[in-house]
């Protein structure tokens, strides 16, 4: 491919910039799924992450949510959007030309529902056309109990906007501490034909053994591993074949 299949923008200056998701979600899985299951580490590291611009904190009472970024500082009321600090400033000695009279978007800011919470992390992106982005949780990542991360498919070929995160504060009276250094969400790239509705609606259900042809069970005998002399069987099958298809892939190009 001549041109990125996305483009990034990290507007927030000392943000971290995206980085491609890690099949061994930063080490934590255990050595078995990394080396047996193909699968999972497929989608583990299928996509980029993001990660907040600074280190925050928010907590939730009910009905309001309040927010601070240092430690040391007061809780303040989320009762309005809240600008990343500092980068006002920035904006206008670096485009105030530019800004006009729309400005940016805020950092954080709570959503309609409660408990929603709306954080953007400096980012836009543009990809090819017919691809958009998926924002979703990490994925296999073990999640905090505390909050989720809502999932959005956002079609960034001629949308060219802040690409905003909503999240749902689960526990109330407990702070919440996101890290610079650690992912917030996924962005997986999504051919806009996949999800179109007459494609989605585009599906059978085949009922019962006799639904099988000859050629579904060859292809599903091969999918077994074979069976020991204690009736076990061995693990990997699917593995072998698909690093075995991406060998043949790349020796015909």
């Amino acid at each position: 491919m001549s041109e990125p299949l996305v483009t990034f923008y990290q507007l927030y200056p000392g943000a971290r910039p995206p980085s491609p998701a890690d099949p061994t979600l930063t080490g934590s899985i255990p050595l078995r799924a990394h080396t047996h299951c193909e699968p999972f580490t497929r989608a583990s590291g299928f996509g980029w992450y993001g990660y907040p611009p600074i280190d925050f904190s928010l907590r939730f009472e009910g009905e309001l949510v309040y927010w601070k970024a240092a430690l040391e500082e007061p809780w303040r009321l989320l009762d309005v959007p809240a600008p990343l600090p500092g980068f006002g400033e920035h904006c206008h000695r670096e485009a105030a030309d530019r800004l006009a009279e729309r400005g940016m978007p805020p950092f954080v800011g709570c959503g309609p529902e409660s408990g929603l919470t709306q954080i953007w992390t400096g980012l836009l992106a543009r990809t090819q056309p017919g691809w958009s982005l998926l924002v979703r949780p990490l994925a296999n990542y073990p999640r905090d109990p505390r909050y989720e991360v809502l999932d959005g498919i956002v079609e960034t070929d001629w949308w060219f906007g802040a690409l905003v995160t909503p999240i749902r504060i689960r526990k109330t009276d407990e702070p919440i501490r996101f890290l610079a250094s650690r992912p917030l969400f996924q962005l997986q790239p999504v051919a806009r034909e996949a999800y179109r509705g007459e494609r989605l609606a585009a599906f059978e259900v085949r009922s019962g053994l006799a639904a099988l042809s000859d050629e579904d069970w060859r292809d599903f005998h091969a999918s077994l591993p074979p069976l020991d002399q204690h009736g076990r069987r061995g693990r990997g099958t699917y593995r072998r074949e698909a690093r075995r298809r991406a060998r043949a892939a790349g020796s015909s190009r």
